[in-house]
């Protein structure tokens, strides 16, 4: 029986066996999803996700002592995804439809494509969650996924659905598309690093406000 594409991240988190992950997704809203849900499943796991310059060298290592750890790599380049993706530690690569064609019989793979199903199965399935509404609004802003989760879990009963983002929300995802961009092309990574200080900065910021 084929594994649905949350069950394949689950097991992949679950077991160091699984080298590798890879993850095409449509846009940067969906990247924004589906890196999201990595994380909040690393959570559960207590595994640490880091993100990883591009290197032919295997320089990672699990300490004994510390949380299980995994990379992400952002990568469209076929031959170095190929040759990240046989290097023996865990890691999550996200690239193109192309490469996701090429590679999908070698490594566990994730098509973006399937992002309305993960969805749903992730908020039905594992959340438990069934307010139709709130599944509908997450299929259609994907990178707010997390966010309306809280905003649900904390009032369910008055929830307004479909609120527009906020201001805040708005400049989050705004830095996260300037990280994609930059994790994409490799061409800057010391502006790459800036930006998710300054994300995780405002974040814990807007945390202290409210």
């Amino acid at each position: 029986m084929n594994k649905n594409n949350i069950e394949k991240i689950k097991n992949f988190l679950s077991f160091k066996e699984n080298k590798t992950l890879l993850i095409s997704p449509t846009s940067e809203e969906t990247s924004c999803f589906y890196e999201s849900l990595l994380k909040n499943l690393s959570v559960i796991n207590n595994i640490k996700l880091s993100n990883k310059e591009y290197s032919k060298v295997n320089e990672t290592s699990n300490d004994l002592f510390e949380a299980k750890r995994i990379y992400l790599y952002f990568i469209a380049n076929s031959k170095q995804v190929e040759e990240i993706g046989n290097l023996d530690f865990q890691k999550v690569i996200f690239t193109d439809y192309k490469n996701y064609k090429k590679f999908a019989k070698i490594y566990v793979s994730i098509n973006g494509y399937d992002f309305e199903k993960d969805m749903k199965i992730f908020l039905k399935d594992h959340l438990k969650i069934s307010d139709q509404r709130l599944i509908e609004y997450c299929i259609s802003q994907p990178h707010l996924t997390f966010s309306e989760i809280s905003k649900y879990n904390i009032n369910k009963n008055n929830y307004i659905i479909g609120s527009p983002a906020t201001n805040e929300e708005n400049f989050i995802f705004e830095i996260r598309k300037d990280i994609f961009k930059l994790k994409r092309s490799q061409t800057d990574v010391k502006k790459m690093f800036s930006k998710i200080k300054k994300e995780a900065k405002y974040k814990k910021f807007n945390f202290l406000i409210y």
